[in-house]
């Protein structure tokens, strides 16, 4: 009587086991990530728009009625509030600046301008922490916490983005169409101006493109 054989079965080979055990590692991650948040039409540079009673809304915002604060809900915590002027202490301006933001696939800066009275202003730079020379020539003044707290309240008057990647003509004109006109300004860098969207792009061959937007009272000239 010939001896029970037992058919056992052949070990897979190590590269079939490595391929499943990556696959099946690649799955976890899909099921594991984050689901990315749908991206506001309304924060998109080429989406911005007056409404009827001539309010400037832009990435996000509205002009004269947004607070840093609301922008910080949009763009993060992470923002410094600075007072700026002149050499000689004129042309205060009070500005809240957020070093990254994202904008779908955008990297980019923002800069707010802010809506601080005179007076307010003033008693702030009196009341300064700490002064220093600004790049352009301008002194640069760190402001207290609690001024930093009150002016996250006050309304913006500008917003300026300052995209990381290069626009290039056609991508301008992909996204935000012809410019109603165009023109070199005492800076030496064209200035393209959209109407429509309460626009005025800065474009410089050496740096990044400066992209303002302010309704035409507010404008900085």
């Amino acid at each position: 009587m010939k001896p029970l054989q037992i058919n056992k079965k052949r070990p897979l080979p190590m590269f079939w086991v490595v391929l499943a055990g990556s696959l099946l590692g690649f799955l976890l991650i899909l099921l594991l990530q984050p689901q990315r948040e749908a991206i506001n039409e309304q924060q998109l540079p080429w989406n911005a728009y007056f409404d009827e009673q001539g309010q400037l809304h832009a990435l996000g915002l509205t002009i004269g009625q947004s607070t840093v604060e609301d922008a910080s809900l949009l763009y993060g915590k992470d923002l410094e509030i600075k007072l700026f002027s002149d050499w000689d202490q004129s042309n205060k301006s009070v500005e809240a600046y957020f070093p990254v933001v994202y904008i779908g696939s955008i990297k980019a800066a923002l800069a707010l301008k802010i809506a601080v009275p005179e007076a307010r202003m003033q008693a702030a730079f009196e009341n300064g922490k700490k002064m220093t020379m600004a790049g352009s020539g301008g002194r640069e003044l760190e402001l207290f916490n609690a001024d930093k707290l009150e002016f996250m309240q006050l309304p913006i008057t500008s917003l300026t983005l300052l995209p990381r990647n290069n626009l290039t003509e056609r991508a301008i004109e992909m996204r935000f169409g012809q410019p109603d006109y165009r023109e070199i300004q005492s800076d030496g860098l064209e200035h393209l101006f959209f109407t429509k969207l309460g626009l005025e792009m800065i474009l410089d061959p050496e740096g990044p493109e400066a992209l303002q937007y302010a309704t035409p009272a507010s404008a900085p000239r």
